[in-house]
């Protein structure tokens, strides 16, 4: 498997989530960013009418209370995700032994490549192929074996005039799949465009290693 040496792909193929305490930490610190700057406004109005003047208020608000507002947000986002995560893994683990784990966002960025309900939150990879899992089921929702898959790519879309990626584009001979990754289990932020295409790489290989040969 390509990239297999990296340690968040490791912590994919085993299924394992990333450490808890990074995230507190920064949620912690914005917290707190958030707070000592409305502070510091409320202690030096002065200032803030003075920037106000300049028709800058705005931002000078809406930064703090943006910071104040995300570091509970982010939490409340990570524990349900954690939570969630760590249930469809328990029914995973006890049916079957995937090779490799990709949690996903339920929603696509086109409405043409959503998933009927139940979406998969999390999709592993076998040698049978990929299989989708989802919240409060027991067996996978979504299987697209390796012998209906034709091609695995990026996913793009035109952005303001710009073509721009947003998934993992998996054809199959019945249309196509969009995968939009998260950047770990238990996160339930989306993966960088950066891991997106290493994801990508490490599905074709594992696509190359697991696909049954005639």
């Amino acid at each position: 498997m390509e990239y297999s040496a990296d340690p968040w792909v490791q912590r994919l193929r085993d299924g394992v989530p990333p450490a808890t305490w990074p995230v507190v930490v920064a949620i912690v610190l914005t917290t707190i960013a958030g707070v000592l700057l409305l502070v510091a406004e409320a202690l030096h109005p002065d200032a803030v009418r003075q920037i106000d003047q300049a028709r800058r208020g705005f931002i000078v608000l809406l930064v703090p209370l943006a910071l104040v507002v995300s570091g509970p947000w982010a939490a409340i986002a990570t524990w349900l995700a954690g939570r969630h995560d760590r249930t469809v893994l328990a029914r995973i683990r006890s049916r079957s032994e995937p090779s490799f784990f990709l949690p996903v966002v339920t929603r696509s960025v086109r409405g043409p490549d959503d998933l009927p309900a139940p979406r998969p939150t999390i999709w592993t990879v076998d040698h049978a192929g990929l299989h989708g899992w989802a919240r409060g089921r027991d067996a996978p929702v979504v299987e697209v074996p390796w012998d209906r898959v034709r091609t695995i790519d990026m996913a793009t879309t035109w952005v303001r005039g710009q073509r721009q990626e947003y998934g993992i584009w998996i054809e199959t001979d019945r249309g196509h799949l969009v995968l939009r990754p998260r950047a770990a289990l238990t996160r339930a932020s989306e993966a960088s465009q950066t891991k997106r295409d290493v994801l990508m790489r490490v599905l074709r290989s594992l696509r190359r290693e697991l696909a049954p040969r005639d």
